[in-house]
Order: C-alpha cells, then sequence, then structure tokens
C-alpha cells in the first residue's frame, strides 16, 4: 500500500489515536514503515500486546474498503502535505497526521473567524451568532465552529445565509450526523462549505472527542468569538486552546443577570476584545471587505456594481437612507430590491468608514 493509505490503515487500528499515531510516525519514519512493522508495536512505550493483536487485524482488504467508503461519501484524507492542509493547525503542539475532510476546505487567505458558545442559548445569542456569522461570511471571512446545538448551530447557518465558507469540525465520524437534528445542516455544509474530523468512519462521538476537536477550532481561526456560555463550557475550553495558540480571544457582552454571560463578560474583564457586530471584528483584526474579496479571487461585495446604470451599490444604500431615516439591513433589500446578503456589504464597508452608523436593534442611518 502507499502512504497515505498506510496512515489510514494506521489509523484504523483500534486503541491508536492521533497521539499514538505520531509515536508511530516518529518513532518508525514514515506510515508505511509503521505499517510493516506492527507486530513489534508492544516494543514501544505505551504500546502493549492487545494494539498489536489489534494491529493484525486490521489488514489491507480493510484498509481498501475504509477508502472506498469515504470515496463513495465524497470525502477523503488530507494529510499535512497536502496543500488543502489548513496551515493554522501546523501551529500546534503536535498538528493531526491525518484528517478526513468532506467538501471544500477555504483557501489559506487572511480571515477565518471561530463562533462557539453554549449548547443552551437564549434567542439573543442565536440571533447574535447568527448574524455575526452572515455579516462576517457575506464578506469573505470564513467561519469555523463545532456543528454542536446552539451558537454553534446557529453560526453554521448564519454563514450560510451570508454565502460564505463555514467549516465544521466534529467529535465523530464523517458518516454519522451528531446531534441528528443538524443531519440536513451536515449536508448544506459539506455541499457549500466542508466538513473535518480526525475520526475514521463509524466513530461515535464520546465526550472525550469533544475538547480534543476544540484545539483544531481554535487553531484554524485567526480569532475566536465566545457569544454565550459559562465559565466551565466546552466553548471556554476553545477559548483557552485560542489564547495558547496566540489567537485574538473575543466575547460579545450580555445582560450580566443572566447566566449564559457570564464567561463572555469575564473574558471581556481580562482583556478580551469585545464584540457587538461584525464591523468591531473587521475593525480589530484590520480586516476589509474588499481585502478579503480580494483574497478569495472575486469582486468585492462592498463595491459591487448592481448592473443599474453602473452605480455603485453603496451610493444606493446612502440615498435610501437619506430619504428614509434609520433601517435595518432587511428593510434596506425590501427597499433596494436586492437580496440582504448582497447588501450587507456594503452596508459594513460604509459603517467602517463612517458613512453610516449603527443604532440600537441593527438598524443603520447617516451620521447626525
Amino acid at each position: 500500500m502507499d502512504e497515505r493509505l498506510c496512515l489510514l490503515g494506521l489509523r484504523l487500528v483500534p486503541g491508536v489515536g492521533p497521539k499514538r499515531l505520531r509515536i508511530l510516525l516518529e518513532h518508525y519514519g514514515s506510515a508505511a514503515a509503521a505499517w510493516r512493522a506492527r507486530s513489534q508495536w508492544d516494543e514501544l512505550p505505551g504500546f502493549g500486546p492487545a494494539v498489536c493483536i489489534a494491529a493484525r487485524r486490521v489488514d489491507e482488504a480493510l484498509v481498501r474498503n475504509h477508502w472506498t467508503r469515504l470515496k463513495a461519501l465524497g470525502a477523503r484524507v488530507v494529510t499535512p502535505a497536502d496543500a488543502e492542509y489548513p496551515p493554522g493547525l501546523l501551529h500546534l503542539p503536535a498538528p493531526p497526521p491525518l484528517l478526513f475532510v468532506r467538501g471544500r476546505l477555504p483557501r489559506a487567505a487572511p480571515g477565518c473567524l471561530a463562533i462557539v458558545g453554549t449548547r443552551r442559548p437564549t434567542p439573543q445569542g442565536v440571533r447574535t451568532a447568527w448574524s455575526l456569522a452572515r455579516d462576517l461570511a457575506a464578506v469573505g471571512v470564513a467561519v469555523v465552529s463545532g456543528l454542536a446545538r446552539g451558537i454553534d448551530g446557529a453560526a453554521h447557518r448564519g454563514a450560510l445565509a451570508g454565502r460564505g465558507p463555514t467549516v465544521a469540525v466534529l467529535g465523530c465520524g464523517l458518516d454519522i450526523a451528531y446531534p441528528p437534528e443538524h443531519a440536513d445542516l451536515m449536508e448544506q455544509i459539506a455541499a457549500e462549505g466542508a466538513l473535518v474530523t480526525e475520526y475514521p468512519l463509524g466513530v461515535p462521538p464520546q465526550p472525550g472527542h469533544f475538547p480534543t476537536r476544540n484545539r483544531l477550532i481554535a487553531a484554524m481561526a485567526d480569532a475566536v468569538v465566545l457569544v454565550e456560555g459559562s465559565r466551565r463550557s466546552g466553548a471556554m475550553n476553545t477559548v483557552t486552546h485560542a489564547a495558547e495558540l496566540g489567537r485574538e480571544v473575543m466575547a460579545v457582552p450580555g445582560d450580566v443577570g443572566r447566566w449564559a454571560s457570564e464567561a463572555p463578560n469575564q473574558l471581556l474583564r481580562e482583556g478580551a476584545t469585545l464584540v457587538r457586530h461584525a464591523a468591531d471584528v473587521l475593525e480589530s483584526m484590520g480586516w476589509t471587505s474588499a481585502g478579503l474579496a480580494a483574497a478569495a479571487g472575486d469582486e468585492p461585495v462592498a463595491v459591487a456594481r448592481d448592473g443599474l446604470g453602473g452605480v455603485q451599490l453603496s451610493e444606493r444604500v446612502l440615498a435610501c437612507l437619506r430619504e428614509h431615516g434609520a433601517m435595518t439591513v432587511d428593510e434596506l433589500a425590501a427597499s433596494l430590491s436586492v437580496s440582504a446578503e448582497a447588501l450587507v456589504g456594503a452596508v459594513m464597508g460604509l459603517e467602517l468608514t463612517g458613512r453610516v452608523v449603527r443604532h440600537a436593534g441593527g438598524r443603520f442611518a447617516l451620521p447626525l
């Protein structure tokens, strides 16, 4: 078998997770050499006879069958030698030797944000995560999260609504929808973004998988935003990984009397960047809608023309606000007969340059 198939074979051995897999690769120098020597693994520290017995039961036929199943699912094995391997993962002390990927990973360009939070969000938290992801995705920022209930799901849906890239990092195999009610969302992400996991097909979600998954979420992103959660939540675990990796830590402020605001407010007290909306993220990270779109090879959304006499969309937004006063993005979209997704970039570009200001309730107006 070639190196990639041998790598898959090693990962399919019960008891060989990412840590043991790295030990094998470092000791033998290649996956192929480790595969050939699997009857001798008990000579290595931490490898007992049980692992050697399990390894002998994983033969070439089983490995090729798993490979065929991956291809049938539209999935593949990605290694650090591949151009599409997320570069941020190389900053980890022990980068994953292989990933299972379904869909298209975003290009290695500036602008990847992790949005995380509790599985039991408030309605306000869901709206915030959704709108933040939508607005950022609309100007080219990739949104990464964990496909969990609550804030994660809202972030993925928002990114899809913004027609931008989103990546879901799983704590199980690619053939398992977890939570089950996110099966449709998972399929949509696979079609329009990417699903990523360290776990082979058939591996069910287990509590110990999610802290491991969280380090990938943190490493893939340039910054992490905590929307809601307690100080002992899994989302805080992601934030901890982000801080250790030198990623920007951001938080959405919340009502001091609400438990879901405990962790974000604590982070803000400790110096995290305050995030109210997408413009705060763009300003803090030094991202611009034009720059992000150019990095992705697209025309900048904020200066896209609408085909009506060459008039820029941003100028139509300003004219509409002069005539009608403060309006939300949805109200502007209806008035201008364009989609909200197409409008977000223009509004945010105007906000960042100070030509419009944001008021309570997400309403935009000309500055006084």
